[in-house]
């Protein structure tokens, strides 16, 4: 009587853990390639869409305003001259003088709705240059502050009556710049 015993040898179940060890690198190699352009792609996504909305709101803003009181150069060639925040009057109010404020802060554009008055007449805004009788200007105060967009590296305003607006944005190694210019029709 012959016993054959059945089995793999040394080499059969080398070879058959070295396909199911590659086997096993490739599908997690294709993985990880699949979730960090799944993630740079949803960084972009929202990165771009952050940058939409603030120029979106901006421009609206800006369209209408008769007085920016920031003042800007004519061009980007001194960036550390350039403004990081933009104060002009508020266009679409118009019975009540206000004035809006965009600036960056933290990694985020804020909105700020300013009014100016005088002591002795609280309940009537003024222009912000304007003084009393006394000489003396009017009191500055915020009524609203909010965060209108995130992720913001830098923002550069500069131009005359064509405001132009870089936006820098950034969010896990993912860069985007955003560029428009807005042509102030009441400036």
């Amino acid at each position: 009587m012959i016993n054959h015993k059945q089995g793999f040898t040394l080499i059969e179940l080398t070879i058959a853990i070295s396909v199911s060890v590659l086997l096993l690198l490739v599908v997690t190699a294709t993985y990880l390639v699949g979730q960090k352009t799944y993630n740079q792609t949803d960084s972009r996504a929202e990165i771009i869409q952050n940058g939409r909305v603030i120029i979106d709101r901006l421009s609206r803003e800006i369209r209408q305003t008769s007085d920016i009181i920031t003042e800007l150069p004519p061009n980007n060639n001194a960036p550390e001259i350039l403004p990081d925040g933009l104060t002009f009057q508020d266009g679409h109010e118009t019975n009540q003088t206000k004035y809006i404020r965009y600036y960056l802060e933290d990694h985020a554009i804020k909105r700020q709705e300013i009014i100016y008055y005088f002591p002795d007449v609280p309940d009537t805004y003024v222009y912000w240059h304007e003084t009393n009788q006394e000489g003396n200007p009017p009191i500055m105060k915020i009524t609203d502050d909010r965060i209108i967009g995130e992720y913001i590296d830098d923002i550069e305003f500069w131009g005359d009556k064509l405001i132009n607006i870089n936006l820098y944005l950034s969010k896990n190694e993912e860069t985007q710049i955003i560029n428009t210019a807005i042509y102030g029709r009441n400036l």
